[in-house]
């Protein structure tokens, strides 16, 4: 032990130091979908000079090949080139059927669908293909982008919106009756289906909602007509019963 300590001295005195921590360089996923270049951080916060961040990626414009520095928070930074875009873009045959539409794009040897959100390409979940692809279509209008791909660059998208499939009959309420009380009307019915909510109308205005198998409303002084709609649980409306009031 006595020979232990001097010799820790010494070393101490030597100036020998632990070695210093090696920073950690960015690690990123970059796309380039037509003019556009999408960077993704695959680790680590990162910025990016000349992009703008939207959500987890980082987005320039620029259609010839550029180079561009991305910095790790804290960390190290690196320097990562991409190429030009792609001039030629795929071309689509659509064919429209009652529950699916069939694409069938060209140009390219595979090709990328994106959904559409508020113009937006919505990069997670998109599937990419050949020769065609089906797309089932829904109660609501659906919009989708295609890319063509050639190595890791993809063309400019191409947009198209699927038109929405005819909706579903929603049934009517049953036994719509009027109930007259001293100084208030009573509509009451049954509904044996599921359901979000029931619309009430008196000559074609709605005057109410409610999710019970009653409605209360004044008296009225003159013939009234009174409606009740049924709101199915994916929103959609029945045509109506009516039933109607003399006093």
């Amino acid at each position: 032990m006595k020979r232990l300590i001097p010799l820790l001295f010494l070393l101490a005195s030597c100036g020998i130091k632990a070695s210093p921590e090696v920073l950690k360089a960015p690690e990123v996923e970059i796309r380039r979908i037509g003019q556009k270049v999408y960077v993704k951080s695959l680790s680590g916060e990162v910025q990016i000079k000349g992009f703008e961040r939207q959500g987890d990626y980082w987005v320039r414009e620029e259609e010839k090949p550029f180079c561009f520095v991305v910095e790790r928070v804290r960390e190290a930074s690196k320097k990562f080139c991409v190429g030009g875009a792609l001039e030629e873009k795929p071309s689509l045959k659509i064919s429209e059927g009652e529950a699916f539409v069939e694409v069938y794009p060209s140009n390219f040897e595979a090709y990328r669908l994106y959904n559409l959100r508020d113009s937006s390409l919505s990069l997670e979940n998109a599937k990419t293909f050949r020769e065609s692809i089906r797309l089932e279509r829904d109660y609501w209008e659906r919009c989708y982008a295609i890319t063509g791909i050639r190595g890791n660059v993809e063309s400019e998208p191409v947009e198209f919106c699927v038109k929405p499939k005819p909706p579903p009959t929603v049934p009517e309420v049953d036994g719509l009756e009027i109930r007259e009380g001293k100084q208030a009307l009573y509509l009451v019915w049954s509904y044996g289906q599921d359901y979000r909510e029931f619309v009430i109308y008196r000559d074609g205005k709605e005057i109410g909602r409610t999710t019970g198998f009653a409605f209360e409303t004044e008296l009225p002084e003159g013939k009234t007509t009174f409606t009740v709609k049924v709101v199915s649980p994916l929103g959609f409306e029945s045509k109506g019963r009516s039933v109607d009031y003399s006093p």
